[in-house]
């Protein structure tokens, strides 16, 4: 691979998407009235056997959570722990 490779998630499949994504609103009720951080949401949810090729496949069932109105993003900032430790803002249900 060259440095001018383009890396790029690839498709995640149906099942992934539906658990993802029920398993995203789910989470959230149960912290309802806390703020949580993505990667809280992801962990979890490998421990419970919901993994994606990807993990950039998340992104897109953040996005459409969110658009259907079940979460939004907090005012707490956490810690990236799987990336480069900077500040990402949470979620919150809404």
């Amino acid at each position: 691979m060259t440095p001018q490779t383009i890396i790029r998630a690839q498709p995640a499949p149906k099942s992934f998407e539906q658990d993802a994504y029920s398993f995203l609103v789910k989470f959230a009720h149960r912290k309802r009235g806390h703020s949580f951080s993505a990667e809280m949401v992801t962990l979890a949810a490998l421990k419970k056997g919901i993994a994606a090729p990807d993990m950039r496949n998340w992104g897109p069932v953040f996005r459409a959570v969110a658009a259907d109105g079940y979460i939004r993003r907090s005012d707490v900032l956490f810690p990236r722990s799987m990336g480069n430790g900077t500040l990402s803002p949470g979620w919150t249900e809404t």
